[in-house]
């Protein structure tokens, strides 16, 4: 990957972290998988388990301005018109349409600890969910397997 001579220290992290093992596992076991890097936009896609009628992968467009110290954002995100998920292509399932809800900031974050947007409107998640909330330790493996984790639970039910 090809980094500007004038990269920030969020840019350079963000890139390490795509290059990491941690990162590189994940492509390798078809959890996840970059589609197109723009810093400091990715656009990644998550599998998904198989339900009927369901994509087999969701595509989220991730900004990681401020990376690690602040979290990513992630906005659901349809990889083949480029554009943000309609209500009707979200997840389904109790905890992954909570998390994927289209009815909270326009349906542009997650609503979720790991997310920049979810943790900085709800700040005391980062005590009540510590194991899930996003920290300047954490990094990009850690939230597309959040999401992978959510999309391959028996709850996710498909859209």
């Amino acid at each position: 990957m090809t980094i500007a001579l004038t990269a920030s220290p969020d840019e350079l992290a963000a890139r390490a972290a795509l290059d990491s093992g941690a990162f590189q596992s994940g492509v390798d076991q078809g959890r996840w998988r970059l589609v197109e890097f723009d810093w400091p936009v990715g656009v990644f896609a998550v599998s998904a388990a198989p339900r009927v009628d369901s994509p087999p992968e969701f595509g989220l467009r991730i900004d990681l301005s401020g990376y690690p110290q602040q979290a990513p954002t992630a906005e659901p995100w349809s990889i083949d018109r480029r554009e943000r998920l309609t209500a009707s292509e979200r997840p389904k399932g109790e905890r992954a349409a909570h998390v994927f809800r289209s009815d909270w900031e326009h349906g542009g974050a997650l609503y979720a600890p790991w997310d920049r947007v979810g943790l900085t409107s709800h700040s005391e998640w980062a005590s009540q969910h510590p194991n899930y909330a996003w920290h300047p330790g954490r990094d990009l493996a850690f939230f597309l397997r959040c999401v992978y984790d959510l999309l391959n639970d028996d709850d996710y039910l498909g859209v």
